[in-house]
């Protein structure tokens, strides 16, 4: 059995040490910050109308859950939805000074730094296993699409991005 090629072997996992370490991360540093509220799940960019005003509203709600809700704040801040404008941490569009304080003049509550790296670093993370899983869906040839094998190649960038998000 030695001297099977692991890659060949379905069954087995391929390893990817950026997310075992980053899901180490985010364990070490896991707290309790109060009592869970309704969390969208996928607030970022492309899930909201935006009219003159502002959001107008917020679309895609199959992800909620009850949780924390800094998780959307971090979610909205993950680099691919950027989009390449990488100066502007929010999104690409915003400055986390101005999420914050925003979130606060909405009710929010006061938002530690730290814990929205946390967040941040767990929606990486999050990114980057979903990125895993809708490659392998076209590899394994569950779902053929161009779609999902583009996705693919967002899985070392992930990667990549976590890594920075926890030195």
């Amino acid at each position: 059995i030695h001297a099977l090629d692991p890659g060949t072997l379905p069954a087995l996992p391929q390893p990817h040490p950026a997310f075992e370490l980053g899901l180490r991360w985010l364990e070490d540093r896991a707290t309790d910050d109060g009592p869970p509220a309704l969390v969208h799940g996928d607030f970022r960019n492309g899930n909201f109308v935006v009219g003159p005003d502002g959001i107008r509203a917020v679309l895609d709600w199959e992800l909620a859950h009850l949780g924390d809700p800094v998780e959307d704040l971090g979610w909205l801040c993950v680099k691919s939805w950027r989009f390449g404008i990488t100066d502007r941490r929010v999104g690409g569009f915003g400055e986390t000074d101005d999420l914050l304080e925003g979130y606060r003049n909405a009710g929010g509550a006061d938002v530690d730094l730290e814990r929205l790296r946390y967040w941040e670093a767990f929606g990486n993370l999050k990114w980057g296993v979903i990125c895993k899983v809708q490659a392998y869906t076209h590899l394994h040839g569950m779902v053929r699409s161009v779609e999902l094998a583009a996705i693919g190649r967002r899985v070392p960038e992930t990667e990549w991005d976590l890594l920075e998000l926890i030195a």
